[in-house]
């Protein structure tokens, strides 16, 4: 459901161009190679081009490395994220069989080659790749609204959180504002507006203004777990304790894998525990 949203949500004809190549897309050891800046939906593209491919076995490189001569499978993916001083020549063996290799990055492979970051065969085998280019968001201000409504229902969703509205003052400020992390600053924007703010409709305030970026996380417990303590006062054997730190520490885990891009060695060290508790407490809160 989630792809399907994320699809019909565009109003650029940029973007409406790339999801329509994307649809007559075919795989056959086929190269692809999305690009744009920091925080553009590199990541959701991705997901829509493995959404055409039947029970991929997915190899990220470098971190899967040696499991790629092991996988004996038509539908295997290489995923390459930030291609730089990584060997991806196996890739381009005319021998190898692959559904397709995906390249993700933040520059254009020829910026990536004249600033001396991949090499030239690397280059030359890049050339015959299918590209496709992100904008920001400053280049395209009619997505920023239908991104944040898709984001909010995501968040909503992932943190177990009563779906948020954006109010007509909230609209306006998001589409005057510069996002210069783009999609990913304005997800992490409207997740803080989401987890700070009792009420349904999102302000300009709560977005921009009403808290205060360095809000410690005692201060901001204190505000949450407060008015908990309004909601359960009159409840008796409520489980309190229990509930907050569970709930905690499972947005605490959902937060860190999507950060990571479901990376659960980067995640346990973001966390500061070990991948197998990481492990333990995913599965224990079905989260894998």
């Amino acid at each position: 459901m989630e792809l399907m949203q994320f699809q019909r949500l565009y109003k650029s004809p940029i973007m409406r161009e790339l999801l329509e190549s994307i649809k007559k897309l075919s795989f056959d050891s086929t190269v692809f190679f999305i690009y744009g800046e920091k925080g553009t939906e590199k990541d959701y593209i991705l997901k829509l081009i493995l959404a055409n491919i039947h029970e991929p076995d997915i190899i990220k490189i470098p971190e899967d490395m040696s499991k790629k001569s092991l996988i004996k499978h038509e539908n295997i993916v290489y995923l390459i994220k930030n291609p730089e001083n990584i060997d991806t020549s196996f890739v381009f063996n005319p021998e190898k069989s692959f559904k397709c290799a995906i390249f993700l990055s933040d520059c254009d492979y020829v910026q990536l080659y004249k600033n001396g970051l991949i090499t030239f065969e690397l280059y030359e085998n890049l050339l015959n790749s299918r590209k496709f280019y992100i904008p920001p968001l400053r280049e395209r201000k009619q997505d920023i609204i239908p991104l944040a409504n898709f984001f909010l229902q995501e968040i909503s969703e992932c943190l177990n959180l009563p779906k948020k509205e954006l109010s007509k003052d909230a609209q306006e400020a998001i589409l005057e504002h510069s996002w210069t992390e783009n999609a990913y600053q304005l997800k992490q924007c409207l997740a803080k507006a989401c987890i700070l703010s009792r009420h349904q409709r999102l302000t300009s305030k709560d977005l921009f203004g009403q808290y205060d970026d360095q809000l410690s996380i005692k201060n901001f417990l204190e505000l949450k777990i407060g008015n908990l303590l309004k909601d359960f006062a009159n409840i008796e054997n409520s489980n309190l304790y229990e509930t907050v730190i569970q709930e905690v520490e499972k947005a605490l885990f959902i937060l860190a894998i999507n950060e990571t891009g479901g990376n659960q060695v980067k995640a346990a060290k973001i966390l500061g525990i070990n991948r197998n508790t990481l492990n333990k407490k995913l599965k224990h809160y079905n989260l894998i």
